[in-house]
């Protein structure tokens, strides 16, 4: 396991409330995907630059983003890891938030109505 996975399972452990953690990039964190021959994904929030590098890391918790309630640390979660540009102030972390959750909301009720619509058929 990746230290910087490590890190986030423990960050995320000591911040039940978070859905969403945003830090610097760690070396090697996406050598995995890229070694898969997958593209290392990335969210460029709408008030940043097209080219501004993506250094930082967004991490979503899915399961924290789908849920009402706070479940049990000790559950089965689901992190998703995207590479986005730096996002110094809180004020930039909120809004980069709102718009990543809204994003993989609009996303994973995209994948539920294409899923339905194959059942359907």
């Amino acid at each position: 396991m990746h230290p910087a996975v490590r890190d986030d399972r423990i960050w995320f452990q000591n911040n039940p409330a978070a859905v969403v953690r945003f830090r610097k990039a760690i070396a090697g964190e996406f050598e995995a995907v890229a070694n898969h021959g997958g593209g290392v994904p990335v969210f460029r929030p709408s008030f940043c630059r097209t080219k501004a590098p993506t250094r930082w890391v967004a991490v979503v918790d899915l399961m924290r983003l789908i849920e009402t309630e706070q479940g049990d640390i000790n559950e089965p979660t689901a992190r998703l890891r995207l590479k986005i540009p730096a996002l110094r102030s809180k004020n930039r972390k909120c809004l980069a938030e709102r718009e990543l959750k809204q994003a993989i909301a609009a996303e994973l009720l995209a994948s539920l109505e294409t899923d339905n619509d194959t059942i359907a058929a």
